[in-house]
């Protein structure tokens, strides 16, 4: 669930999303260097969720390129009523990274069988396939997010680990713990934007 997380972040890390949305009309209108910011922008965050898909660094690196082919030809059916771009972009990028796990060829490929089902496959930072070298970066980056919920305040650090780490939502956390559901939007909020605020010293 951590990847989960940090994935999530990514949507507090992409600040302007005004930026975004004039990258992607600029996209629209076949700029290119439109397509080269964005990817600046999301390819690193991309890639790792992929990566935990697929757990094949040459099979990510290659579908990373097919995803920003896939942004390039199909920007037009983006639209602001589909949400961010970030959401939009990531979304197309998670649907990629499915298909390909389930496609024949990459079954084939494998050697070993992937369910689903399994947690891990969307779960990166501990991975028994990844090299040593690999699993360190893991392992650190997983270790600086928990040191960064350690400083958030007790309120917000437990309605963000019970959304992620337990996967209840809004509505339910705000009956379980008995507080309105506004008290809990708040707290995630506040306390996401403190989680970017250390993250983005650190990561």
């Amino acid at each position: 669930m951590l990847m989960i997380l940090l994935t999530t972040l990514g949507k507090y890390l992409a600040k302007d999303d005004r930026r975004d949305r004039d990258l992607m009309k600029r996209i629209q209108q076949r700029d290119s260097e439109a397509l080269s910011e964005l990817y600046d922008l999301y390819s690193r965050i991309i890639y790792g969720m992929i990566l935990g898909i697929l757990r094949k660094k040459e099979e990510a690196e290659d579908l990373l390129q097919v995803i920003f082919t896939q942004i390039w030809n199909k920007s037009d059916k983006y639209t602001d009523s589909k949400g961010t771009v970030y959401t939009w972009v990531m979304s197309l990028a998670r649907n990629k990274a499915i298909d390909r796990l389930r496609s024949k060829v990459y079954k084939e490929q494998d050697k070993q069988s992937v369910s689903l089902d399994d947690e891990d496959v969307f779960n990166p930072l501990y991975s028994e396939e990844a090299d040593p070298l690999e699993n360190a970066v893991k392992n650190d980056r997983a270790s600086i997010i928990r040191k960064a919920l350690d400083e958030l305040s007790e309120k917000q650090r437990k309605v963000i680990q019970t959304a992620y780490f337990v996967g209840m939502t809004q509505a339910e956390m705000s009956e379980e713990f008995g507080i309105p559901l506004g008290t809990v939007k708040t707290r995630m909020r506040d306390g996401m934007i403190k989680l970017r605020e250390i993250l983005e010293q650190r990561l």
